[in-house]
Formats: C-alpha cells, sequence, structure tokens
C-alpha cells in the first residue's frame, strides 16, 4: 500500500519543499529542463503549448528559482563548487522556428538565459519548422548559447550495416566536429556543450566527446550533479506527457542520489536483454533507503534489493518481472529526503532493438 500511495504521489506531484531553511543550505545540482517545440500545432510528444511554458516559468519564479546560464551551472559541477539550493536551467533542442517565434519574447521579456543545441544540416538545407542562421546569431546577440547538437541528429548508438567499430566512431567525430566547425563559421563562437540526439549514448560516445573536450548532455530524468559523468548528465524533459507542471515540480526539487558506481556502464541493450538488471552503489546520505523505490515503464514496481557495505555505501539492484517493449524505457529510482519534504531522484534509460535485432523507430 505504501508502494502505491508513493507512485500516486509522484505522478500528481503533491510533494515538494517550501522549507526556508532548506533553502539556504548549499547543493551540488541543478535543475536542467528539456524543450523542443513551443506550439500546440506540432507533434505532441516533443511539444509544449505556449500556455504550458509560461505556466513552467510562472512555476520557477513562485517556487524560487534562479535560471542560471548552462555554461554557468557546467562550471560549478566540473570544479565541485556549491550552488544555491534552487538552480533551474532552460534548454530547447533542435532550434525549431517555435522558440524563436514564441519562447524567445517571453524569456527575453523576463531576463531568462537559455541553450539552443543545433543541428547545422536542416538549417543549411532551410527546411520548415527550424530557425535560420540569422536567426540564430539574434539569439545569441541577446545572450542565447547556441551550442552542438550534431551535424545530422544521427541515432548516435547504432552502426550503419557493415561499419567497422572504428568507421562508426570516425563518422560520430565527423558528426560532432563538423557541427562545431560550422557553428563557429555562423556565430563566430561555441562552447563545447552538446545534447546527445535522443539522449542515447554509450561509453564510446561518452569517451569520444570527453576525448574532445566536451561537457554532455542526455534525455535521462534527474538532477544535473557531480555524481553523474561530466558527459552524461541528465536532463528533466518539460515536453509532451511530461509538461505537466504539477509532476514537473516535484522533480525540480529533487535531489541526486550520491551515486559511486553503475552498472551495467551502457545502457544498449541486446535484442535478447528484455529484462535488464541495473545495479548501483551510494555513498551514505539522507535518504530513507527503507523508502527506496524504483519504477519501470507502465509504472511497474520494480524489485529493489539493497546491502550495506563495510565502509557505509550501498549497493542497490534493481530488477523487472516483466519484458522491456524496443524503444527507450527507463528506470525512476527515488526515495523520501529524511528530513526535507523532496525526493531523491536517479533515472537509467535503456535502448533495447526489436526482437529480430533491428532498431525502433524515432
Amino acid at each position: 500500500m505504501r508502494q502505491v500511495s508513493l507512485l500516486i504521489l509522484l505522478l500528481t506531484g503533491l510533494i515538494w519543499t517550501t522549507q526556508s531553511w532548506a533553502e539556504e543550505t548549499p547543493r551540488f545540482h541543478a535543475s536542467i529542463l528539456m524543450y523542443h517545440h513551443i506550439s500546440s500545432s506540432t507533434p505532441p510528444s516533443t511539444s509544449t503549448p505556449s500556455k504550458t511554458f509560461i505556466e513552467h516559468l510562472d512555476m520557477l519564479e513562485r517556487d524560487g528559482f534562479e535560471v542560471w546560464p548552462l555554461d554557468r551551472v557546467v562550471e560549478r559541477i566540473q570544479r565541485r563548487r556549491p550552488l544555491p539550493d534552487k538552480i533551474a536551467v532552460l534548454t530547447f533542442d533542435d532550434a525549431y522556428i517555435s522558440v524563436y517565434e514564441t519562447a524567445m519574447p517571453i524569456m527575453e521579456e523576463r531576463g531568462l538565459p537559455y541553450t539552443i543545441f543545433v543541428n547545422a544540416d536542416p538549417i543549411n538545407r532551410d527546411r520548415p519548422l527550424y530557425m535560420s542562421w540569422d536567426q540564430l546569431r539574434e539569439a545569441k546577440e541577446k545572450g542565447a548559447i547556441i551550442a552542438n547538437h550534431t551535424l545530422n541528429h544521427p541515432h548516435m548508438v547504432r552502426k550503419q550495416e557493415g561499419e567497422s567499430q572504428e568507421e562508426w566512431l570516425e563518422r560520430m567525430r565527423h558528426e560532432v566536429e563538423e557541427n562545431q566547425r560550422q557553428l563557429i563559421d555562423q556565430l563566430g563562437t561555441a562552447p563545447k556543450l552538446f545534447a546527445y540526439p535522443y539522449g542515447e549514448y554509450n561509453p564510446e560516445l561518452e569517451k569520444l566527446l570527453r576525448d574532445l573536450g566536451y561537457v554532455a548532455f542526455g534525455q535521462h530524468s534527474g538532477p544535473a550533479s557531480p555524481f553523474t559523468s561530466l558527459q552524461a548528465l541528465p536532463r528533466y524533459a518539460a515536453n509532451g506527457i511530461f509538461a505537466n507542471p504539477n509532476t514537473l515540480r516535484t522533480k525540480l526539487h529533487a535531489l541526486p542520489f550520491p551515486l559511486t558506481s553503475e552498472s551495467p556502464a551502457s545502457g544498449v541493450l541486446e535484442a535478447e536483454e528484455r529484462r535488464p538488471t541495473l545495479e548501483f552503489t551510494m555513498a551514505e546520505g539522507d535518504y530513507r533507503l527503507n523508502q527506496l523505490r524504483c519504477y519501470g515503464p507502465g509504472a511497474e514496481v520494480l524489485d529493489v534489493r539493497t546491502r550495506r557495505q563495510d565502509d557505509g555505501s550501498v549497493k542497490v539492484t534493481v530488477n523487472t518481472n516483466k519484458a522491456l517493449n524496443p524503444g527507450r524505457p527507463r528506470y525512476n529510482c527515488t526515495a523520501p529526503h529524511s528530513a526535507e519534504n523532496r525526493w531523491f531522484w536517479f533515472s537509467r534509460q535503456w535502448m533495447l532493438p526489436r526482437r529480430d535485432g533491428s532498431w525502433y523507430e524515432g
């Protein structure tokens, strides 16, 4: 019954902190929001209506959040320097025209910083629904960060037929470096910030981005913090089914688990791996371990086992009793804070092909 009650509270977003004393406590995380279209007439799964977007911004202001530029947050995380408790970041993937026409005027009126992750190829082709280079230059002149999202928006973890490991890595390197070159050619400068298309990555891509000097972001949910890889920082989706302001509020106030390791290293599964096991270790912290819960697709309550280690850390093993469907399913793990009215949050995104080994659409 307690598991069901917790799930209902998480889904309805009724739990969030109002404790003023906690707001003054230094933290080491930020909540990064991810948007695509800001429109009611574009694909619902990647869209946030302008009315809802305004509700999000109103909520940030009402709940006492500061909106920081992405590079400022990254600098703090890289140096493991504390941040104020309530820091949010606004990011937009793909440089859709609705960001220019709708979101930018709203943010400019409020004086809010933001980041746009750009693919150069659709802009070069003057494809509809995308911003132009002139519009991106205007955004940059007004203070926006314009950053790298690959040249062609590929599924980066997928090899082409007959492609070797070395050929695949070289193709991915070109996607990153050529896009960066075009951003610099068109805009003068471009930071070493990168967002994986579809949020898909593996350890080889993390190493590639690290070797090239990038900090990179996925699409798995959770607070960005020093407890995760600098080439796999999480963001909260704020579009489609994730745009509900009530549920988004719960996530915005969440804290990162103090992770020290997670396994497997890659979220890419083989076709026969329908019930993957997730293991992670976390240091001692202010989470209530006896109330740790993990949820899978369709709000399935997952099997969770914990074991206290000699050094005080906790090893967590998570399993599902249901075969996952092809796509990008997630395991989301949460636990309440021992003193504050808020949650700890950790998410693992899987990438599971069809049973015949072919890849899912989208």
